[in-house]
């Protein structure tokens, strides 16, 4: 579904306007993620789920509001929502789950894997066709996560203290699979912009996460203390906020100019990582990161320029470490 075009007075105005979207978008989703791997130890996996599906829920009411309220969230594609809604759900609850098992850097990193699997996907689901050029950047890009992977392999460095081999193995397993999850949801959303509103296929999404995590709640649940309410509820706040301020930033600038700061998260989950855990990456995982960040604008930016839509206004980045 095309963008509208931006409202701002100038083109220099929106484009600062929607590069400080973006910045800040990505900030808050770093605090949330931050704040799901500080609660992970206390409270279970479904717990966090519901809370940060439920209050982003509540903060994005105003965009649905605009879009015309309970009107514009009928559909009659329910089985393309079905789809997205459990890829969706699924790359949340492995995104989470590998922040709690893995350094935040490890598990932001793995997660900019997420364009690689779109790609192929693609591919394999929407026949599109992919050159040369796109093919090399995968390979190198999967490259990539081989290197960051190599510690845990053991084959080179060492695991970071206080972690297990075994647990950052599966850890990695998860965020990748956490990738590959949102990729299929991204290519759901492809097939739905056809037809539906953002507002709907988010809409659809928040309620199918809180159904599912819901149903486990009544034998999980913890009972919070004041911080770790308040820390819940952030959880879904910012990542409600956040997907606000995504959506201004893609629908004020183009693409190209908005996308690369999606990999300001390595930056923020490093200090976050190493201001309160005491994290610090491998050297590995630089470079594999690197890597990866290099093939990923590579492939974005390919793609705007062939005319593929990657429908970013109603990317959850919630769905990713």
């Amino acid at each position: 579904m095309p963008l509208p075009p931006a409202q701002a007075d100038s083109p220099t105005v929106s484009i600062a306007s929607a590069v400080g979207s973006m910045a800040l978008a990505i900030f808050l989703f770093a605090s949330m993620n931050a704040m799901v791997k500080a609660l992970g130890d206390t409270y279970p996996l479904s717990q966090i789920v519901f809370f940060r599906a439920f209050f982003a829920l509540i903060s994005i009411w105003p965009m649905i509001r605009a879009a015309g309220g309970l009107r514009s969230l009928r559909t009659e594609r329910p089985w393309g929502h079905a789809w997205r809604c459990a890829a969706g759900v699924t790359a949340m609850a492995c995104g989470f789950a590998a922040i709690m098992m893995l350094p935040l850097a490890n598990a932001a990193a793995l997660g900019f894997t997420a364009p690689l699997f779109t790609t192929v996907l693609a591919v394999l689901i929407l026949g599109e066709r992919v050159r040369w050029r796109r093919t090399l950047a995968l390979i190198l890009g999967f490259c990539g996560v081989l290197v960051m992977l190599s510690p845990k392999l053991g084959l080179s460095g060492d695991v970071p203290a206080g972690a297990t081999t075994e647990g950052m193995v599966l850890g990695s397993v998860l965020a990748l699979a956490g990738a590959a999850s949102a990729a299929l949801a991204m290519i759901s959303i492809r097939r739905l912009s056809a037809t539906e509103p953002s507002t709907t296929i988010v809409f659809w999404f928040m309620i199918t996460a809180c159904v599912a995590s819901g149903i486990l709640l009544p034998f999980q649940f913890v009972m919070p203390d004041l911080k770790g309410l308040l820390l819940l509820v952030t959880i879904g706040l910012f990542g409600g906020v956040a997907q606000l301020l995504l959506t201004r930033a893609y629908r004020s600038a183009p693409v190209a100019v908005v996308a690369p700061f999606d990999y300001t998260a390595m930056v923020w989950a490093t200090l976050y990582g190493y201001l309160i855990w005491d994290e610090v990456p491998e050297t590995a995982v630089w470079i594999g990161a690197a890597i990866v960040i290099g093939s990923g604008v590579y492939i974005t930016l390919r793609e705007i320029r062939l005319g593929v839509s990657r429908t970013p206004p109603v990317r959850l980045r919630g769905e990713l470490p």
